[in-house]
């Protein structure tokens, strides 16, 4: 099974990487799944993690361990009809968890992360929330 890493995943990683009970942790409330993380998680978190000084050698060592998603037509086709459906009630996601949820539509996965109500209102989406310990 594969889990579409919101940002919230990779920030939490980030922060336990040193922590092996509390990355264990996450792992065992992700069940074993394998963590897909799609570009515009990798956008997000990087900028921030530039932003706090990260380098981009240990940004790239990072996602070494992850399988990465990049951009792609039918994620793309997704987004765009996720948009106008939940734009059209007015309750269109901020852009860039719209895009992740797009990309886990798009793969027929679900999300994974730490903040479910950002997700709430794509319909077809599966949302696997965790809260840390």
């Amino acid at each position: 099974m594969e889990l579409i890493a919101d940002t919230t995943v990779l920030i939490d990683i980030w922060r336990f990487r040193r922590s092996p009970a509390r990355l264990a942790d996450l792992v065992k409330k992700s069940k074993g799944a394998s963590l897909v993380v799609p570009w515009i998680t990798e956008a997000e978190f990087s900028r921030g993690a530039l932003y706090k000084g990260v380098g981009k050698d240990a940004l790239e060592a990072f996602y070494g361990g992850f399988l990465r998603l990049p951009f792609n037509q039918k994620t793309m086709d997704c987004y765009c009809e996720l948009w106008a459906a939940t734009a059209k009630k007015g309750k269109a996601p901020d852009y860039p968890d719209l895009w992740i949820a797009a990309s886990a539509v798009a793969m027929d996965s679900p999300v994974l992360t730490r903040n479910p109500d950002h997700f709430a209102a794509v319909p077809g989406l599966t949302v696997a929330a965790y809260v840390l310990a």
